[in-house]
């Protein structure tokens, strides 16, 4: 294949991509990629709805930690934070960015790498 053939191919690859609304792949694990949707206004107004009890925690600091108590700071009172509801809500964005979704069997094999991405993923999102 000539070098104009496969630069036509390319971009053709593009349009198709960007018809289908599949943006670029990312990976989570050994054997483990995920392609992410285009950030189209509506995704990113979904997935931002769908995150706004997160408290500002990142996704890497809820996994595994249990529920955070009340705690007062000077004169500020920080609630309760909830890690495990966190945890889930992000689970559940997952799903929504991903076009194949995340699968809990895929989730439990994200590797520390993965976490970053994912991690990076949501940055694009919220």
């Amino acid at each position: 294949m000539s070098e104009v053939e496969q630069v036509v191919e390319g971009q053709e690859d593009k349009t198709l991509d960007q018809t289908l609304n599949i943006g670029s792949s990312v990976r989570l694990a050994e054997g483990i990629n995920k392609t992410i949707k285009i950030g189209t206004i509506k995704l990113i107004r979904e997935v931002r709805q769908h995150a706004k009890n997160l408290q500002g925690m990142r996704f890497s600091y809820v996994i595994g930690r249990d529920v955070i108590e009340a705690m007062q700071v000077g004169e500020q009172a920080i609630p309760d934070i909830d890690c495990p509801a966190i945890e889930q809500a992000y689970r559940e964005a997952f799903n929504m960015i991903f076009v194949e979704g995340l699968t809990d069997e895929e989730y439990e094999q994200v590797d520390m790498e993965g976490i970053q991405a994912l991690d990076n993923v949501l940055d694009r999102f919220l």
